[in-house]
């Protein structure tokens, strides 16, 4: 079973997005180990519309 990680910055999701629209990484979840780069959840980029 999977660690469960919950920050009040981000409420768990490892994405802060500013006012201004900008969103980037949880940089407390990172500092603290509590965000995993390697997620196996993640969608490709071609599952995300990017077009590389």
């Amino acid at each position: 079973m999977e660690k469960q990680y919950n920050c009040e910055k981000c409420g768990g999701t490892g994405r802060i997005k500013e006012k201004n629209g900008m969103i980037h990484t949880c940089f407390h979840c990172l500092e603290s180990g509590g965000f995993d780069q390697h997620d196996k959840k993640l969608k490709n980029a071609q599952d995300l519309g990017i077009k590389l």
